[in-house]
């Protein structure tokens, strides 16, 4: 691995290392045999952006009801396509949550794991509309 930065180098220059992540490129830190990378937001958002949320669904009767196929969990009801998305994308965050807070545990679930970069894509926004933009179909 190339350009890996000393843990005890970044400590001393923490200012200077989160300028460089944020404004240049990702970095790759190393403290005794453990290596973390770092991302700025912007940087994440690009990196997962390929992990894009499909949206299925139905009309009955004036009924809209549908789920997410990359989350297969996440199904819903509603009145309009509109609804349909809003309950998705907050039903979206709260699965995100509860991932993200019982990590190692979800992503050691043969029928979850796949959901990760998803949910990681998730948790980089901070508003409900801004995930129900996410959902496409």
């Amino acid at each position: 691995m190339q350009s890996v930065l000393n843990a005890t180098e970044v400590r001393a220059n923490f200012g200077s290392f989160i300028d460089d992540v944020v404004r240049e490129k990702p970095q790759f830190v190393k403290r005794n045999r453990d290596i973390i990378t770092s991302f700025s937001l912007q940087q994440m958002k690009q990196l997962l952006e390929i992990y894009e949320f499909t949206v299925e669904f139905e009309e009955e009767k004036g009924v809209f009801t549908g789920s997410i196929v990359q989350v297969e969990d996440i199904v819903s009801e509603a009145a309009s396509l509109e609804e349909l998305r809003n309950d998705l994308a907050e039903q979206l965050v709260d699965y995100a949550s509860d991932f993200y807070d019982s990590y190692n545990e979800y992503l050691a679930a043969p029928n979850r794991k796949a959901h990760a970069p998803y949910i990681l894509r998730v948790l980089l926004y901070n508003d409900v509309s801004e995930i129900a933009e996410l959902l496409h179909g």
